[in-house]
């Protein structure tokens, strides 16, 4: 059962860090990069730059995220906790973001990118396993839905940068570290945990001994690993492709209405970031009354494929600003649901943070994957036109999410488990 309390003083530390982390990479790919970008004026053209730099970046953070995964681990193997590691990774985010202030060359801006990359793993490494080493199951689904509102709360931080260094400059980095520290720091300096969760002896699936459990658990982490990446699929889509698409259904479909692109857009924004806090607190805590997540999990997916139906044949604004805000509601409620369930399995295994690692992949593949076809969709000038069929395609895949999580085995962890001597289910 929920406690009463939304959040304990520790939790909200833990929560407050990760929301630092999201505050960390978002306000940087989403205002300083796409600026400073802008700013080198690069002749053969800076939004080709730009793709190039955002898609070396995420394929760095895909590999990156695995190693700082098996870094935090041995850390918490040697020391007992992950604390040294993320202090390790807020350093090292420090000096990235003093190359970055200063990268005037479109080379040492590519280098400065990479080296943010790893220093942002580094940071997010050992922040993710904390679910899984510290909080109770029975609030994992709370803590996850506060985790997962760090997003939207690192987009809102856009805004406060803009303000407080509306040009390109050091500023704007300066005062984006200032408060990455300002919300990692309290955890560093109070750690508020304990020892970690001792593994809790689960009952034996009929007819099954522990040794034929592990390929049920390897299927479960497979299933949600494909079912995340099935959902990111549209997630990645309208996170980088939102205002061009804007930009073309105003010249046609919706070409009547007073907003221009950049209103609409921040409207839009405004409003997804609401629903999407809204869905992840009010689905994550539901999920720990509920004896199996996956039933939102499913409800979750299906209405993700419902809104982006909905958004690609919206015949009006009002449609269509529903439909985006349902859609990150419903992302978003699936993630905090999902990853209290990833968070259940792996409690008991020594290696969470390499578990976490791999299913990252699952959050930075989907972007790769559509940078590289808007990347084609644009040398032809079909990504405005092409966008109304690629979303159905991302619709149907949320079916396929749905789908592969009611094919999930619910409550099946690492709990109880007696390694073999290979170690395997670790």
């Amino acid at each position: 059962m929920v406690g009463k309390r939304p959040l304990s003083v520790g939790e909200a530390f833990y929560v407050l860090a990760y929301m630092g982390a999201d505050i960390a990479f978002m306000p940087f790919l989403v205002l300083l990069l796409p600026r400073r970008v802008a700013s080198i004026g690069v002749a053969a053209g800076g939004e080709h730059l730009l793709a190039l730099l955002v898609l070396a970046g995420g394929i760095t953070a895909s590999l990156d995220n695995i190693a700082a995964g098996q870094i935090s681990d041995r850390a918490m193997t040697r020391r007992g906790n992950r604390r040294r590691a993320i202090a390790g990774g807020l350093a090292c985010l420090f000096a990235s973001y003093g190359v970055l202030a200063f990268s005037y060359s479109p080379p040492v801006l590519a280098l400065g990118v990479i080296a943010f990359q790893i220093a942002v793993n580094l940071l997010l490494g050992p922040i993710g396993p904390l679910i899984a080493d510290y909080i109770p199951d029975e609030r994992k689904g709370n803590i996850a839905g506060f985790l997962n509102c760090g997003v939207p709360v690192a987009n809102g931080s856009v805004a406060v940068i803009a303000w407080a260094a509306p040009v390109d400059g050091s500023t704007g980095f300066a005062f984006t570290i200032a408060l990455v520290a300002a919300c990692v720091l309290p955890l560093l300096v109070f750690w508020p945990f304990g020892s970690p969760l001792k593994p809790q002896p689960a009952p034996m699936p009929v007819g099954g001994d522990a040794g034929g459990r592990t390929p049920l658990l390897l299927r479960n982490l497979a299933l949600a690993w494909w079912a995340r990446f099935l959902l990111q699929l549209g997630a990645a889509l309208l996170t980088n492709y939102l205002y061009p698409y804007i930009a073309f259904v105003m010249q046609r479909p919706m070409a009547a209405s007073r907003l221009t692109a950049d209103t609409a857009v921040g409207w839009l924004s405004l409003w997804a970031a609401l629903a999407a806090c809204c869905g992840a607190v009010a689905f994550g805590r539901l999920s720990d009354m509920l004896a199996d997540r996956r039933s939102l999990m499913i409800g979750s997916a299906l209405l993700a494929a419902l809104a982006l139906t909905g958004f690609a044949t919206a015949p009006g604004w009002w449609m269509l600003a529903v439909a985006y805000a349902l859609f990150h509601l419903a992302q978003a409620a699936f993630f905090s649901v999902e990853a209290a369930f990833v968070a259940e399995i792996i409690t008991s295994s020594r290696k969470k943070g390499r578990w976490l690692g791999y299913m990252n992949l699952a959050n930075t593949l989907p972007a790769i994957l559509i940078t590289l076809l808007a990347m084609q969709a644009s040398h032809q000038n079909v990504l405005g036109s092409a966008m109304h069929l690629v979303l159905l395609v991302c619709a149907s895949a949320c079916i396929i999410a749905a789908g592969l999580c009611f094919a999930m085995r619910d409550h099946l962890g690492f709990d109880g488990l007696v390694p073999d001597t290979a170690g395997r289910y670790n």
